[in-house]
């Protein structure tokens, strides 16, 4: 049989480059051999006229430049093909005031927000800062949580909005759903099995610390049939009014009575150790067929 030439791409100038270049050694180390011929490449190395034909290109860049439609659009122009969703939808879940204003419009739960533009003064007489206890101030684009702050003390929310603005100029202010917080994977049309995050630090969220370098983060199965169903139908819901295909990641928060969808990854975390193939290998999918099920569906 044909071997088909998979060309791993990584890194960038995003501050996700580290976690993007354990994804790309993952998917080098676990390939299928006999199936795919595989290389690494630095996004910053990409040059399309030099990609074979018939190549795919495995996109691994966490956040800028992999997951902002940038490098599927130029592939797409270059007729080359490549994992995951294209340039439309990944711009879509990178801008999560856009993808925002979908969800509210699809009836998609997410939690209640308010958008703070580049040169707009925080009000804090503002009636959505009223009857809230706690929030999240986030960038409008970015990943792994940079410049995402908790705040439970409004003295505090300027700062936090300063902070935001370094990684991007608008900014979102959304009311915090405390109780829990969970991700669903989804492959090839198919919710995998939602995993519960106990982030158990003292920020009481998942953000870049308990994300990688935590070792007290657990990634739990979600046992309760109710729960894992609704997750799941949210989840497939929301990846397809997005646009997305093949596989991304669905996070969510819940406060007791609602779940609320965060953000879609169009390109999560794929090391060995991350959610989505964790999420995976509980659903009965090992890394390495993972792999595979990816790349096949993008050809």
């Amino acid at each position: 049989i044909q071997m088909r030439d998979v060309v791993i791409v990584y890194g960038g100038d995003s501050v996700e480059n580290e976690i993007s270049a354990q994804s790309g050694q993952g998917i080098l180390k676990n390939i299928d051999q006999s199936k795919f011929c595989a290389s690494l490449l630095n996004i910053k190395d990409l040059k399309v006229d030099l990609i074979k034909q018939g190549t795919v290109i495995f996109i691994a860049v966490h956040g800028l430049g992999g997951e902002d439609g940038e490098t599927q659009k130029l592939l797409a122009n270059n007729g080359i093909k490549f994992t995951g969703s294209g340039e439309d939808s990944a711009k879509l879940c990178w801008d999560k005031i856009s993808s925002k204003a979908l969800m509210q419009k699809n009836n998609i739960p997410t939690p209640p927000h308010k958008i703070i533009r580049k040169d707009e003064k925080l009000d804090l007489k503002d009636q959505f800062f009223a009857s809230r206890e706690s929030l999240f101030v986030k960038p409008n684009s970015n990943g792994s949580s940079f410049g995402v702050s908790k705040v439970t003390d409004f003295k505090l929310l300027d700062q936090a909005v300063e902070e935001a603005r370094k990684f991007s100029e608008d900014v979102i202010i959304e009311e915090a759903y405390n109780l829990a917080e969970y991700t669903v994977g989804v492959l090839k049309g198919e919710a995998l099995e939602p995993l519960e995050i106990i982030a158990n630090d003292n920020k009481g969220f998942y953000d870049y610390q308990a994300k990688y370098l935590n070792k007290n983060t657990k990634k739990v199965e979600v046992v309760d049939k109710e729960v894992k169903k609704e997750l799941q139908k949210i989840a497939l819901k929301a990846f397809y009014q997005h646009g997305c295909q093949t596989w991304g990641r669905v996070d969510f928060v819940f406060n007791g009575k609602d779940f609320g969808v965060l953000e879609i990854n169009t390109v999560p975390g794929f090391t060995e150790n991350s959610l989505f193939p964790l999420a995976a290998k509980i659903s009965g999918i090992n890394y390495q067929e993972l792999i595979t099920r990816i790349i096949e569906d993008s050809i």
